[in-house]
């Protein structure tokens, strides 16, 4: 049974300042959206979720409450910022939010520190984030440090996936593939999926499949499809469709399909047609 594998220059010397700082910020969401594994919503009716929520506040009364020192306000006036492209508001805002005790403020700081090319600042608002325990920031740090050479990143990214963080798990589990550890690879992805992650669970049930075991597989891709994962509802509408079980197949195409998955959409024309010559 065929299986879908996982989705894995110009200078800009005399360019006019924002649209510089477009680019980074547009470069910068798109990383937002990967790290926080949100996915595409299943209707092309509605949009896609933003890297961050849209504050619920308009602009004016978040600026009132910032001004009288509120951190939240200041945080999300740094998120409407960003989401308006203006690296430079967002990167005020929410330096303004930390000096008022947001730490989740220094979390959106060292990932847009990161992608600015500003390491010293992105590790000094990472530890920040990580000693204040903000959800995300050791996976996000530990892998900052791996790509430094930074041995304690690995240490970093273990304790995180001992302490729950399911992302980290399966960049523990990424990490084995990369090495052709077989068992670690196994160990993490079993892990991750069973703390709910659907990277997780589409590698378990990749691996599964590999093994011939297409029950286990079939468990593991439908979790993974249940959250919303864009391969695993592919690859279990393939395996519902070689076993006859079409109105699954068709079923799970369709959601593939309408997450952007060309290959789902067009299998799914081909079952139709089939089904209707009967």
């Amino acid at each position: 049974m065929g299986v879908a594998t996982e989705k894995k220059g110009r200078g800009m010397q005399g360019w006019p300042l924002y649209l510089v700082l477009s680019v980074v910020i547009a470069l910068w969401a798109i990383r937002q959206w990967s790290i926080r594994r949100q996915v595409v919503q299943l209707t092309g009716e509605v949009p896609a979720e933003p890297p961050f929520p849209t504050p619920d506040r308009p602009e004016e009364e978040l600026r009132a409450a910032a001004s009288r020192g509120e951190a939240r306000a200041m945080l999300e006036l740094g998120d409407l910022a960003a989401l308006e492209r203006d690296a430079n508001r967002a990167l005020s805002w929410w330096a303004k939010a930390v000096e008022a005790g947001d730490d989740l403020a220094a979390y959106r700081l060292a990932d847009l520190h990161q992608v600015l090319g500003d390491t010293e600042n992105a590790s000094l608002y990472f530890r920040r984030a990580v000693d204040a325990g903000v959800p995300g920031a050791a996976n996000d740090f530990a892998l900052f440090l791996i790509s430094r050479g930074d041995d304690t990143g690995h240490e970093l990214l273990l304790r995180a996936a001992e302490e729950g963080d399911a992302l980290a798990m399966y960049n523990l589990a990424s990490q084995a593939a990369e090495r052709g550890d077989v068992r670690e690879k196994e160990r993490w992805s079993r892990a991750s999926a069973e703390a709910g992650h659907p990277e997780g669970a589409y590698s378990l049930g990749l691996l599964s499949s590999e093994r011939g075991d297409l029950e286990e597989a079939e468990t593991w891709y439908r979790a993974a499809a249940e959250g919303r994962h864009p391969n695993a509802m592919f690859n279990l509408g393939l395996l519902l469709r070689e076993r006859g079980d079409f109105d699954g197949a068709e079923h799970w195409y369709g959601r593939a399909a309408a997450a952007g998955d060309a290959q789902a959409a067009q299998n799914l024309v081909l079952l139709r047609r089939r089904r209707h010559r009967r």
